[in-house]
């Protein structure tokens, strides 16, 4: 907390705690051995010298300690764009958001960029911007690359805005428009009859490439559930012959029926893992050895390697070309409803996208019979 005495006393928090056996109660400062020491000096810093130049400035700026608050917390130039980024990234750590990694990369491009740079939030601005997109063109990135460096930090933006430490006249990205980027990629799908061919493989249990198999379809006839929300999927989650869960990725809440093949592979699974409803439906993660975000997102990562290469070979078998992984079965799941005459918006809410224009604009919130029904159209 930040205390400013005049004609009473009043308190600031900067939103942050700290365990008292990590704080030095004469500095009033954090201890060495806190590992965000750095982050929190510079925070500290940061609103003592909003408060010490505000003050400088005007030295008549407030009648009473409330005035003087209100003053300088209204003051946007004080705004430090790379703290506010470092707990941005904090809580997607903490939540175990897969966008984490993309907020990271973010920030160590723009520290490239801007190297010795006391950025503020209020220096993001079109000029800024325009000169951003010269330095990453620069590198030859692809257009794809550049287009999700802007799009995380437009995220970043409308997130200070949100949270009231940029303006709405602030936005930069009113001109600036990141749906100017080419980022048309080749995506790859299969077919229904091709992901049939895949099914109608003889694999037997003890092959090494049943399991990789099992996931597949899994993801397939499960709604299109992406690898890590697969392997996050606890046995609370089952209930019935229904799936109820979370995307990791929009934290946005799903739910779906079993159908036939998906419920064939759930009770495969349900003899051989020890039962509670806090243990892992697929042998991906341990919940006694896999407990931070971190030893999680590299735990899912390292086995969705081994899973695609083995998906790779089935693919093989079944005489279907090209770089199959268990994304396609995500993206034939879309292919396959929509080649079936499904709305896009049913399709879109079913998979839990959040950021997709005929999302925003067309998608209702539609009854789980509805979404049921279309699935019908995978078997």
């Amino acid at each position: 907390m930040v205390r400013v005495n005049k004609k009473g006393r009043k308190y600031v928090s900067l939103g942050i705690s700290c365990p008292a056996n990590l704080w030095d109660f004469e500095k009033n400062m954090p201890k060495r051995t806190h590992p965000n020491k750095k982050f929190i000096q510079e925070l500290i810093k940061h609103k003592k010298l909003a408060y010490d130049n505000k003050l400088l400035k005007d030295p008549q700026i407030g009648t009473s300690a409330e005035k003087i608050i209100e003053e300088v917390e209204n003051e946007r130039v004080y705004k430090q764009f790379f703290p506010f980024l470092d707990e941005l990234i904090d809580r997607l750590v903490q939540s175990g958001s897969g966008n984490a990694d993309v907020y990271k990369e973010t920030r160590r491009k723009l520290k490239n960029f801007k190297p010795n740079s006391m950025l503020l939030l209020t220096d993001i601005d079109q000029r800024f911007l325009n000169k951003y997109e010269a330095y990453l063109r620069g590198l030859e990135m692809k257009e794809t690359s550049i287009s999700i460096y802007f799009r995380t930090l437009r995220a970043v933006i409308n997130s200070a805005i949100k949270e009231k430490l940029l303006k709405e006249d602030d936005y930069p990205f009113k001109e600036f428009k990141v749906s100017k980027f080419n980022t048309t990629t080749q995506k790859r799908a299969i077919t229904k009859e091709e992901m049939k061919k895949v099914e109608a493989l003889p694999i037997p249990p003890e092959s090494p490439f049943y399991i990789p198999k099992q996931y597949f379809l899994f993801s397939y006839y499960g709604q299109g559930m992406n690898f890590r929300d697969m392997a996050l999927l606890k046995w609370k989650n089952v209930i019935d012959d229904r799936v109820f869960y979370k995307r990791t990725k929009t934290r946005k809440f799903l739910q779906f029926k079993l159908l036939p093949p998906a419920q064939a592979i759930i009770d495969f699974y349900r003899p051989q893992t020890p039962y509670d409803g806090e243990d892992y439906v697929f042998p991906i993660l341990d919940k006694h050895v896999h407990i931070t975000p971190t030893q999680i997102k590299d735990r899912s990562k390292k086995v969705r390697r081994q899973v695609n290469k083995a998906v790779k070979e089935l693919a093989k078998m079944a005489g279907i070309s090209g770089n199959i992984t268990t994304y396609v079965a995500r993206h034939t799941y879309a292919t396959v409803l929509k080649r079936s005459g499904i709305d896009t918006s049913v399709i879109s809410e079913a998979m839990g996208h959040a950021n997709s224009d005929t999302t925003k604009i067309y998608l209702k919130s539609f009854a789980n019979e509805v979404i049921d029904k279309a699935n019908e159209h995978l078997l």
